[in-house]
């Protein structure tokens, strides 16, 4: 009669040591796959955001306006132009404001579908500010919408027809720019730049 013989003390030492080994390697493959993944995901979100920011800029700048906004107290500001305010960047009367358009019509009033726009950088974080009337009280409030973060500088600067480069908007000029260009530096993407067109 033959005897089973099992696995002594040494082999299944071995055998949990080889286990344990295959174990950390798995583990180790799974956390990078997964930290990979996340960094994907962020570096996603954020040129989903920085898509979404350029978006609003682009039909913001495309819709311009030649109609100055009354703030009131006989202060009067053009139709774009860059503001002195700590943070500004650019304001702008814009049309087709499509918040007021279809409920406007829907309840049967007449009143505009201007809307006056500011664009504010607050600390690394691009913020758009809208009123739904061009003209309104210096005082009150705009519906603020943050845009894009991680943002560390934003310059404008506006092309004539001559396609020659300015830093500014002169308040007092007949005729609205041809072209507004941005630079945008990002800590993730670095230095963005795009032209839009005017089409007024």
């Amino acid at each position: 009669m033959r005897c089973s013989r099992g696995f002594t003390l040494l082999e299944l030492m071995i055998a949990l040591a080889v286990f344990a080994v295959m174990v950390t390697l798995s583990y180790s493959s799974v956390t990078l796959l997964l930290d990979a993944n996340r960094r994907t995901e962020s570096r996603q979100a954020g040129l989903q955001q920085l898509q979404r920011a350029m978006l609003f800029l682009e039909r913001d700048v495309h819709q311009v306006l030649d109609r100055r906004a009354n703030e009131g107290y006989g202060k009067v500001s053009p139709a774009l132009y860059v503001p002195d305010d700590n943070g500004a960047l650019l304001e702008l009367t814009r049309g087709g404001n499509p918040d007021m358009a279809w409920q406007l019509r829907a309840s049967g009033q007449m009143r505009s579908a201007l809307q006056r726009v500011r664009y504010v950088l607050d600390g690394e974080n691009l913020i758009r500010q809208s009123w739904n009337l061009v003209d309104h009280a210096d005082s009150q409030q705009p519906v603020s919408m943050a845009l894009l973060d991680g943002v560390k500088s934003v310059k404008f600067r506006f092309g004539n027809e001559k396609q020659e480069w300015q830093d500014g908007w002169d308040e007092e000029a007949k005729v609205l720019p041809k072209t507004l260009e941005i630079t945008l530096e990002h800590t993730d993407f670095g230095g963005i730049k795009r032209v839009f067109l005017i089409y007024l």
